[in-house]
């Protein structure tokens, strides 16, 4: 197997069918791409659509749906991201089961791809693949964490001890391809990364915990950020993206073409 992509999932329905379809829209084949999700099995809107998905698509190799109900599983409120502590303790234990399942089919590359992220860009996987061909451990393309503005960009960077506190990347070099302290929500790893590495419970999120097991281990994280990918955080977000596409999309470009 070539590639897996997986992530936590539940209560997508809406952003599903464009999450799917920015894959299948890859340069990289859908016939050497298994899929494994983690979420509940009372989500039954979700299932459906992804065994619709499934059944439409012969050409994949495998979809895994994991049923893990011992966790919590909630939807955030209409345009609201509050977490806490025990919400990034909940993720961590999803990741990680997500995880176990990934080592059981060992692939080349895991590419964990956060529900709410969309790939458009046709090129992202195949240039993700071709830096950890080139050496990176650990790789991803450019996304924002808020839904507005470009201030808070996809990576982080350590203040003093790795592992304790992060902080965002003031000016950060965008359009470039450079070494990050931290990465988040659409990581490409390579075997070494995604058989040795797990996510670890931390208060600024358990990308941050996982990133800091990564570099305690020596491995190298980069931000591919001349690759742009819309992060979706809300139905009407959503709305607003199909009917005008993503405001920040132009500003990125803007940016990209200083470079």
């Amino acid at each position: 197997m070539k590639l897996i992509i997986g992530c936590p999932i539940y209560d997508r329905e809406w952003i599903f069918p464009a999450w799917a379809s920015c894959i299948e829209n890859q340069s990289f084949p859908l016939s050497e791409i298994g899929f494994v999700f983690v979420g509940s099995k009372d989500d039954t809107g979700t299932i459906a659509m992804i065994e619709r998905w499934k059944s439409v698509h012969p050409e994949i190799p495998f979809v895994d749906f994991i049923s893990a109900d011992t966790l919590n599983h909630s939807s955030h409120e209409e345009g609201m991201r509050q977490w806490t502590i025990s919400k990034y303790e909940n993720m961590t234990n999803l990741r990680n089961i997500l995880l176990n399942k990934v080592r059981e089919y060992e692939p080349d590359y895991f590419f964990s791809l956060d529900s709410d992220i969309l790939l458009t860009n046709p090129s992202t996987i195949e240039l993700l693949i071709a830096h950890i061909k080139d050496g990176a451990d650990a790789v991803s393309p450019l996304m924002f964490m808020t839904p507005v503005g470009m201030r808070f960009p996809s990576v982080m960077k350590w203040i003093g001890e790795v592992g304790k506190k992060a902080m965002r990347i003031d000016n950060f070099p965008l359009g470039t391809y450079f070494q990050s302290d931290i990465i988040m929500a659409a990581k490409m790893m390579s075997k070494n990364v995604y058989q040795n590495i797990n996510y670890q419970i931390h208060e600024q999120g358990e990308d941050l915990g996982w990133s800091g097991n990564c570099a305690k281990m020596g491995y190298k994280l980069f931000s591919a950020s001349y690759m742009y990918a819309p992060h979706i955080m809300s139905k009407a977000m959503f709305n607003d993206f199909i009917k005008n596409g993503d405001p920040r999309h132009k500003d990125v470009l803007q940016s990209l073409s200083k470079v």
